[in-house]
């Protein structure tokens, strides 16, 4: 598996979160109201500047949504603090987001 240095940047993140303290106090409302701030950091590390902003944001919200979710299993589950899980998760939903929304912009 090929890994984009988006994957390590959001796996990180999520690996950060999870190891932080009070991780296990947080709530699934609190990960959830994360969207704006998770939207931002994915955006800065995403350079699509040939692509329209509407491709550039279904990109960037599903790779967030992505976060989002493995953040919230690994509040419940310890699998899902995996890094390697969270590598292959994440590396797995950027490349189908990819495919989806950049490869076929033009479709």
């Amino acid at each position: 598996m090929q890994i984009s240095s988006l994957t390590v940047h959001c796996a990180s993140l999520c690996l950060d979160v999870i190891n932080r303290e009070g991780f296990e106090k947080l709530t699934i409302a609190d990960i959830q109201s994360w969207q704006d701030e998770l939207y931002s950091y994915i955006e800065n590390r995403v350079e699509l500047l040939k692509f329209s902003n509407e491709t550039q944001r279904l990109f960037v919200t599903s790779v967030r949504d992505e976060v989002l979710m493995i953040l919230m299993l690994s509040k419940e589950n310890l699998f899902a603090r995996e890094p390697y899980w969270i590598l292959e998760k994440i590396q797995r939903k950027t490349a189908l987001s990819s495919h989806l929304y950049i490869n076929n912009c033009g479709l």
